[in-house]
């Protein structure tokens, strides 16, 4: 099966083509934008399939190998293990577009949000056509590639150790970026359960949290602490303890909440968070050997 980012980019390459296409108008643009994102060692490579049209005196003859969808394609899958590459790769084409769908816009922009980039638009003026935008895309921080890196991890381990749970990751990334909010949240409320209950020999997820954070609480009766509602009772009253639990759990509730409950409709928002912090929260087990 695929990895998560893969499928993400493989949806993200797949709209952004057609855009690739509409930012070539003219014989030079496709090797203008190669060499401006810094990769002028693929010209030669896609030179005739970046060619739009043959002069032939003063008449324009359409070049039949002109592909720019594929060559798009094939452009990002070959650099995507460079990220920097990528992005500015991705930069040169949204700087050239003045049109996005509205539907393409949506999904777009939750896809790059997934991998690391914020997607925004502005309004500019245009005598003949109203709808037109200046796009930018900007990473979200200086570490979005360590932590697309982390997410490697957390996929890898994964597929090795609990690829029962692999199906609903993969579904809360396809969630989030088809505007199921609710769904992603279900999706990754399962892999956050399901993860948990692994390591209790009753599958009590909150145990199981327990476990994993290797927390000890222990009351002024010198009796070890072990279910929710005594533990937090323990933090009201002494305001100290199990600060990892606390937060696990927490967030366990909350996504039930907004999830699986329907007390609240969630947002993009709600989604984005929930889902980078089940990663965050699987990473650190993992990267401290629990569950791997």
């Amino acid at each position: 099966m695929d990895s998560q980012e893969k499928i993400v980019l493989a949806k993200t390459y797949s709209i952004l083509g057609k855009y690739f296409s509409h930012a070539i108008q003219q014989v030079e643009d496709g090797e203008i934008i190669l060499r401006c994102a810094g990769l002028s060692s693929l010209v030669d490579k896609y030179r005739v399939e970046l060619t739009p049209y043959y002069m032939n005196g003063t008449w324009k003859n359409d070049n039949p190998a002109y592909s720019p969808i594929k060559v798009c394609f094939s452009i990002c899958q070959e650099i995507e293990s460079n990220k920097q590459a990528l992005g500015s790769f991705l930069k040169e084409i949204f700087d050239r577009v003045r049109k996005i769908e509205e539907a393409d816009y949506s999904v777009l922009s939750n896809y790059l949000e997934i991998i690391g980039y914020e997607l925004t638009r502005e309004h500019i003026e245009d005598d003949y056509d109203y709808d037109c935008y200046k796009y930018h895309l900007t990473a979200f921080s200086e570490g979005v590639f360590e932590r697309q890196e982390n997410k490697t991890f957390l996929l890898s381990a994964l597929e090795q150790k609990h690829n029962d749970l692999l199906p609903y990751y993969l579904e809360a990334i396809s969630n989030y970026g088809n505007s199921e909010y609710k769904s992603c949240l279900d999706n990754s409320r399962s892999v956050f359960e399901g993860f948990f209950k692994k390591l209790d020999v009753q599958n009590d997820y909150a145990k199981g949290i327990l476990a994993a954070t290797g927390e000890s609480i222990v009351d002024s009766s010198n009796t070890q602490l072990t279910s929710i509602k005594k533990i937090f009772t323990y933090w009201i009253d002494n305001k100290k303890g199990a600060n990892r639990y606390r937060l696990f759990v927490s967030m366990y509730s909350a996504m039930s909440g907004l999830g699986t409950h329907g007390e609240e409709v969630p947002t993009k928002e709600d989604a984005l968070m929930f889902l980078r912090m089940t990663e965050d929260i699987l990473i650190w087990c993992l990267q401290h050997g629990v569950g791997f």
